[in-house]
């Protein structure tokens, strides 16, 4: 009897501990709640400039503070994308939802933009034969012909080429677009025209609007970002440096007028935010800064983290990788404010997960932001391949195919072109528009089963 009274002793007690610890841990949530709540009401009543300025950053011991998002240490950037985006393949897309649910909470809509072209045709006047060789006597004779030219005396030797051929289509926003196309069959020309980024010496006719609007109404560049299939890049500054550059250069665009309404709006319906989402949105809206969370975001979302502080190189001085140029290329044009994204070969010198990992990402940012995206691939892998809603498959200037990928394999079935087993689909359109035997043979193999 003894001993069970004392063991009913003993978890009385232990019950009372357990209670006395669960009734403090109470009191220290609410009066962390309290605090907070003294926070964002004395936030609210700062004027709309310093508000924009000021968030409630959580240190690593948990407690809470108001900081300056422009003067935002590494130590502080790092722990909050750290806290915001573990994992750029697991929680990327779950961070980027955040980010929309706030926005869509208080009714906000994002600008979508919508690109057409119409009877688009580019020419050229090029050199042939051994004209078109880099010799020393080619350039000499090239630089004087134009004079000849001029009074009559020498004629031209230049050959009229036509890259585009009166093509047509749409980029959808929301929706992501492959460029298939054989080397040569004019995507880089189609990517640079839509980007206003033309060469002078190229001749473009045609109409091209962006929601309606042509080019002579605006100005391209600020809204489309052209990614070259070349990497030319600063060797003496480092990942970290190049990609803060291109921010400042850049600039935040509209998204500092975006976050000011969204939190005018928040504030009139008394919709507190989350924290660590509100100060990352308010230190990507305010630009000009030498280096912002912004270029922080990229380097995770990118896997340069690794190589962020290293020099990028060039023939001279050792540097980063070929295919974290390659990386380092995009991420120059994503680390900015554009809608609209014309990205040209961005997986030369990748592995097809690298390459997958990183179309994913912008796959993520396409689907819940709406941005307007083309990009060119010359070999995707399968895996690459489906994670694209619509495709234009080009070869020698005109448009072969446009529409969903889903039904790319119907349309070419019903023209007589059965796509061979355990061939890659990416592969197989290449081929269909470079191969003629596989034109002989996919017939031959329509026929047999028809007649069969």
């Amino acid at each position: 009897m003894e001993k069970k009274g004392e063991l009913q002793r003993m978890g009385s007690l232990r019950q009372q501990h357990e209670n006395a610890l669960s009734i403090s841990k109470k009191q220290t949530l609410q009066a962390a709640n309290d605090e907070e709540a003294l926070m964002w009401a004395s936030l609210e009543r700062l004027p709309t400039y310093a508000r924009m300025r000021t968030g409630i950053l959580t240190l690593t011991e948990g407690e809470q503070r108001e900081v300056d998002v422009n003067r935002l240490a590494f130590i502080e950037r790092k722990a909050l994308l750290d806290r915001l985006l573990r994992t750029a393949e697991e929680d990327h897309e779950r961070f980027l939802m955040k980010l929309r649910d706030r926005i869509d909470r208080v009714g906000i809509d994002l600008p979508l933009v919508e690109v057409r072209f119409q009877n688009l045709k580019v020419d050229a006047e090029i050199y042939v034969g051994t004209r078109g060789l880099p010799t020393l006597f080619n350039s000499v004779i090239n630089s004087l012909e134009p004079i000849g030219n001029a009074f009559r005396i020498i004629p031209s030797k230049k050959r009229h080429m036509r890259i585009l051929d009166g093509i047509s289509g749409i980029v959808r926003p929301r929706r992501m677009t492959l460029l298939l196309g054989p080397p040569g069959a004019g995507k880089t020309t189609l990517l640079q025209v839509l980007a206003g980024e033309l060469d002078s010496g190229l001749k473009m006719s045609g109409e091209i609007t962006y929601n309606g609007h042509g080019m002579d109404e605006f100005v391209a560049q600020r809204t489309a970002a052209y990614i070259s299939q070349y990497d030319t890049h600063l060797g003496e500054m480092t990942v970290r440096e190049t990609l803060a550059f291109s921010a400042r250069c850049q600039g935040a665009g509209t998204r500092y007028d975006m976050i000011m309404e969204l939190a005018r709006r928040e504030k009139e319906a008394n919709i507190q935010p989350d924290p660590d989402i509100d100060v990352f949105m308010k230190a990507i809206g305010a630009g000009g800064k030498k280096d912002g969370i912004v270029t922080d975001y990229v380097l995770k979302i990118l896997g340069l983290e690794n190589c962020a502080e290293t020099q990028v190189g060039n023939q001279m001085i050792r540097g980063i990788s070929g295919g974290e140029k390659k990386r380092l290329t995009t991420g120059e044009m994503i680390v900015g404010p554009a809608q609209v994204f014309l990205m040209d070969e961005i997986s030369t010198g990748l592995d097809s997960s690298t390459t997958y990992k990183m179309v994913n990402c912008i796959r993520h940012y396409n689907h819940i932001f709406g941005t307007t995206t083309l990009i060119s691939l010359l070999q995707p892998s399968p895996e690459t391949f489906l994670l694209f809603d619509d495709i234009i498959l080009i070869s020698e200037g005109h448009i072969v195919y446009q529409g969903p990928r889903d039904f790319v394999l119907h349309f070419f079935h019903s023209m007589g072109f059965q796509c061979p087993l355990r061939k890659a689909l990416a592969d197989f359109l290449q081929e269909v528009c470079v191969c003629p035997f596989l034109f002989f043979f996919s017939h031959l193999t329509f026929l047999s089963s028809f007649l069969a």
